[in-house]
């Protein structure tokens, strides 16, 4: 859903080899061709969609495909899936892959049970990873070019809970990393725990000036398109 949009669609994949498994079967391949030269015979109804996704499928695996050998990854990548799909994303973006936003999620972090010890390996895996991709476009005269932003959708809460994790919160982190920040650094003030709001940390900068100004300064799109009502930018980029 984060890369889903009223014209366009993300494309999803796990790895070159299961992408091409899914997309290399000669049937579909031949169905996917028979409807293209019929396509404008089709009438507009759900199995014509369906056809017509499965050759907008079959036509970005093939350009992924021939575009993933054009590069290959130096740097040292963990073997998690976290870490292993950061190493397609730096090999893409290093083939010139005609992609601006690449996408990417690792999942554990509601932590309501067991929060210190899961946070401290989700950290490190997250650590791990980004540190292999910083280096690897750093080492191809990539990284000023490019602008890696993690956020999650919910924050914790202050408190302990009864199973030593926390619940929902309200403010939460969000970081950015790249060669071409304005003015690296923290971009508020550390929260005071002696001024909560029902227990939760407020929050001090709106989320949406940082998308304001990503969407302005890094992808050049007019930020109301995306959050329409909402003044405001944060000069970061």
């Amino acid at each position: 859903l984060a890369l889903h949009g009223a014209d366009r669609n993300g494309f999803a994949m796990r790895g070159l080899a299961k992408l091409r498994k899914a997309t290399g079967n000669s049937f579909l391949m031949d169905l996917g061709k028979e409807h293209m030269s019929a396509s404008e015979a089709l009438p507009a109804d759900n199995l014509n969609y369906l056809y017509k996704t499965m050759t907008e499928v079959q036509e970005s695996a093939a350009y992924i495909l021939q575009r993933a050998t054009k590069a290959k990854a130096s740097a040292n990548y963990p073997d998690h899936v976290f870490g292993q799909g950061l190493r397609q994303i730096a090999e893409l973006i290093m083939a010139e892959c005609d992609t601006k936003v690449y996408y990417i999620e690792l999942p554990g972090f509601d932590t309501h049970v067991n929060q210190k010890a899961r946070q401290a390996r989700l950290l490190n895996i997250y650590s791990e990873g980004v540190s292999a991709l910083v280096d690897d476009l750093k080492r191809n005269h990539l990284f000023d070019d490019t602008l890696i932003l993690t956020f999650s959708e919910f924050g914790r809460r202050v408190q302990e809970n009864a199973s030593s994790g926390t619940d929902h919160g309200a403010a939460n982190n969000l970081f950015m990393l790249g060669g071409s920040l304005s003015s690296p650094g923290v971009y508020n003030d550390l929260p005071s725990l002696d001024q909560l709001d029902q227990g939760d940390v407020p929050y001090q900068l709106d989320f949406r000036s940082v998308y304001a100004n990503v969407l302005e300064k890094w992808l050049d799109v007019d930020p109301q398109l995306v959050l329409p009502n909402f003044e405001g930018s944060t000069s970061i980029i």
